[in-house]
């Protein structure tokens, strides 16, 4: 949204959008939760308690409140949605639609190979759009950004996935892990993480971007591929992969959501 508008935001469009993204993905993720609730405690059995240690999986909200919670969350996050202009509604309920197939049969795109990667991309590049509909305008700047994404998530996504590599091998979820092994998903990752280190300096030299940029995405994908190496190795390790994952690859994860601000700011 701050890059779509240059800048120029209001805090109440603000509010409205991170509310109304939340309130979705909130919506999608509590949803997920409800329909794998199953798995999880099947995954738990197999060593991995990562999962049932959620809410639901713990018995600290009953499937009936989180069910209402999620509805009640759809709704609010639609009608807030509605409130920007009809461009961050669309994007939210195609967002929101994904998910749904996502976890839902006969679809469950989570179980089929390559498609809960794409589902978890395009939600993420809806995200985005949202807030380049409620900025008023998709620039290049932002399909760059949006570009970015799409390789960042496609590319270190499947990682999360090796923590549940036995689970999902016995509950026929075709994760790239399972279906290419996770040596070759990690490979998978480096390679995405140099050819986004490598775009961004395609964008600082073609968009007009500071050298902020480059160097920060470098760094983090730099300390990336350094971190998930040992995967290749030691991916059985249960305590060791989530460790890696959960502390470690989420919270670069989350950095990096940052560096594009820092791109068009400094």
């Amino acid at each position: 949204m701050f890059i779509a508008s240059r800048w120029i935001v209001s805090v109440s469009e603000v509010l409205l959008l991170v509310s109304a993204v939340s309130l979705v993905g909130l919506a999608v993720y509590f949803y997920n939760d409800i329909k794998d609730i199953e798995d999880d405690m099947k995954i738990a059995e197999l060593g991995n308690q990562m999962k049932s240690q959620r809410p639901l999986g713990k018995g600290r909200v009953t499937k009936d409140l989180l069910a209402k919670f999620t509805v009640l969350s759809v709704a609010l996050g639609l009608i807030l949605a509605s409130l920007l202009n009809v461009g961050v509604l669309v994007s939210l309920s195609l967002y929101l639609i994904l998910g749904v197939l996502y976890s839902t049969e006969p679809f469950r795109l989570k179980k089929r190979f390559i498609f809960k990667q794409l589902v978890l991309t395009f939600g993420s590049v809806l995200s985005i759009l949202a807030g380049a509909f409620a900025g008023g305008e998709i620039s290049p700047l932002v399909i760059f950004m949006t570009l970015m994404d799409f390789a960042i998530v496609i590319g270190v996504s499947p990682i999360m996935d090796i923590p549940d590599l036995l689970g999902d091998k016995v509950m026929g979820v075709k994760t790239m892990p399972v279906v290419i092994g996770p040596s070759i998903t990690v490979r998978f990752a480096i390679a995405m993480l140099v050819g986004i280190a490598g775009g961004s300096i395609m964008g600082y030299l073609g968009l007009g971007l500071n050298i902020t940029l480059p160097f920060l995405i470098t760094l983090i994908a730099g300390t990336w591929i350094y971190t998930i190496i040992p995967l290749m190795r030691r991916y059985n390790d249960i305590t060791f992969t989530n460790i890696v994952i959960f502390k470690r690859v989420v919270p670069l994860y989350m950095m990096i959501q940052l560096v594009p601000l820092a791109g068009t700011l400094l």
